[in-house]
């Protein structure tokens, strides 16, 4: 168990003795793959493995493939994307399916690309098994999604299990700045006792804390050290 924590400007990293840094580049943010490539430039410096995340990006928009090709050349470990839908919210079959797929190919021929459950985490069992080969579960998502994410946890087959190579964590917690997730971890909360499911079946996995409240990221990371410690995996 890797574990790791999300940056979007090089003066973080260094901030937090972690494994891992997930770079996310939010799409619309003023800067943002300028950002991005000074944050790869840092963690290269430093000698620090790193993920790239494109959030609020879609493989099927032109304009918006042409920047994830981009990212993907600057990924190091992984590109991480959402599951995707089509605009009337269906599945991807079909004419969509044949698209999405070549597109995902192309990528894949650059860079690992993992899909996390981001966009539709009630279906998101049917879009792992089509077109992931990597999964980043986002334990925060399953919760948001109304569902008890230690149940889902321990309800994935071994197939979808051994895809998963990434996890996002974040606690549900009620209503602030439009969004219920991302709240900084407790030690027991649901959330964490999902991780430690999914680590009791896998142990290889990175971990990448996704917490708004920044004064309370050293907190989480502590918790997360706390379960690696008692499960007793070893860092690398």
């Amino acid at each position: 168990m890797h574990i790791g924590t999300r940056i979007t400007c090089p003066e973080e990293v260094g901030l937090w003795d972690v494994d891992l840094f997930q770079i996310s580049v939010y799409h619309g943010m003023k800067d943002n793959l300028t950002l991005m490539e000074k944050c790869v430039s840092k963690c290269r410096e430093e000698g620090i493995r790193y993920v790239i995340h494109p959030v609020l990006y879609s493989i099927m928009d032109r304009e918006m493939f042409r920047s994830l090709k981009m990212m993907a050349e600057w990924a190091d470990l992984a590109l991480i994307l959402h599951d995707e839908k089509t605009i009337d919210w269906k599945r991807l079959t079909g004419a969509h399916k044949i698209t999405f797929k070549a597109l995902l190919g192309e990528l894949q021929s650059v860079t690992p690309v993992s899909f996390e459950n981001a966009t539709d985490t009630r279906d998101v069992i049917w879009f792992w098994n089509t077109y992931a080969d990597s999964i980043t579960l986002d334990i925060g998502h399953v919760e948001l999604a109304g569902m008890n994410s230690v149940e889902f946890v321990n309800s994935l087959d071994r197939e979808i299990i051994e895809k998963i190579q990434y996890v996002h964590i974040h606690r549900n917690n009620g209503w602030r700045k439009g969004l219920t997730d991302h709240w900084y971890l407790l030690p027991g909360c649901r959330e964490v006792k999902a991780l430690e499911a999914l680590l009791r079946r896998k142990h290889d996995i990175g971990v990448f804390l996704e917490v708004n409240e920044t004064e309370k990221i050293e907190e989480s990371l502590m918790i997360l050290r706390t379960l690696r410690d008692e499960i007793g995996i070893l860092p690398s």
